[in-house]
């Protein structure tokens, strides 16, 4: 069977490189042996390699390969966690691939938290998005997202019926609704920790949303929500500020690149409302410095 033809390794008619070949969707469990001890993940997996200009194509069973490589190296406890792991098939791709100049696996998944209502906690998931870019001079750069849904309380009409009606402001009504936050942090260094994200996303919203509630759950929620009225422009705002400062202090260097993206699901209008904002983390210190300047 040697004398098959490899097309792949062919020029193609048109002599334009491409930036990503490869499989998408790839759906697995994977099990990580982390130091609190084995977490399983249900995750679909991207991984794509770059194409030079004079290849026709790539040899996609390798990129299968790799990937089913690393699952079973993981069951065998080689990797105490998932960013390990597809930091190593980056390697293995640019080994299989010796044309590929860069290799890059987008991994979305779920992170388990708890909320905690009246001294009860309440399982809740938010979506993970994990981008590992791999280059042949041993660069790499990683992208670690969240997503996920909380409450927010509108503070402009909430504001009208206190004047119009003459009541407490964090006691009059106003329309609420769910709204979804959305984070990302991209460095070349250390990786930012996902429970950083998720807490930044959080408490950035009038008040978190919950899977189970009682009626007096129900109650404090609502107290606490008014209390807190946010535009989705505020909650970008807050999100930056929670994450920022964060990553700050851990350590990160200012070129680490701050993306967040908020979507309000209005409740009176039939249409949503949009903010985001993305920048360095330098900038947006320097912007929180500017709003607080005798805050340390």
């Amino acid at each position: 069977m040697n004398n098959l033809p490899e097309l792949q390794e062919t020029q193609p008619e048109l002599l334009i490189a491409i930036d990503r070949v490869g499989v998408k969707g790839v759906r697995r469990r994977i099990t990580i042996d982390s130091p609190i001890g084995p977490i399983s993940y249900d995750v679909e997996v991207d991984v794509y390699v770059d194409l030079p200009r004079d290849l026709r194509g790539i040899h996609m069973s390798r990129n299968m390969e790799v990937i089913l490589e690393a699952i079973d190296e993981a069951r065998q406890g080689h990797y105490v966690s998932l960013e390990k792991l597809f930091e190593e098939v980056g390697r293995k791709l640019l080994t299989k691939h010796s044309h590929a100049h860069r290799a890059e696996i987008i991994v979305r998944t779920t992170y388990y938290y708890e909320e905690d209502i009246n001294g009860k906690k309440v399982p809740e998931a938010a979506d993970i998005y994990l981008s590992i870019s791999t280059w042949r001079d041993g660069s790499i750069e990683w992208t670690v997202g969240i997503g996920l849904e909380g409450m927010t309380v509108c503070p402009s009409a909430q504001a009208t019926y206190s004047v119009m009606e003459k009541t407490e402001l964090h006691k009059s009504p106003s329309h609420s609704q769910r709204a979804r936050l959305s984070i990302k942090v991209t460095t070349c260094r250390r990786i930012a920790r996902i429970e950083w994200l998720v807490n930044a996303a959080r408490e950035a919203f009038s008040s978190p949303t919950y899977s189970l509630l009682k009626r007096v759950d129900e109650y404090s929620v609502i107290k606490k929500a008014f209390e807190k009225p946010r535009f989705v422009e505020d909650l970008v705002r807050y999100a930056l500020y929670n994450i920022a400062t964060k990553l700050s202090s851990e350590g990160f260097p200012g070129s680490t690149k701050i993306f967040v993206e908020a979507v309000s699901y209005e409740s009176i209008h039939p249409y949503n409302a949009y903010a985001c904002r993305e920048a360095a983390l330098t900038e947006v210190l320097k912007e929180i410095e500017e709003s607080y300047p005798t805050r340390k």
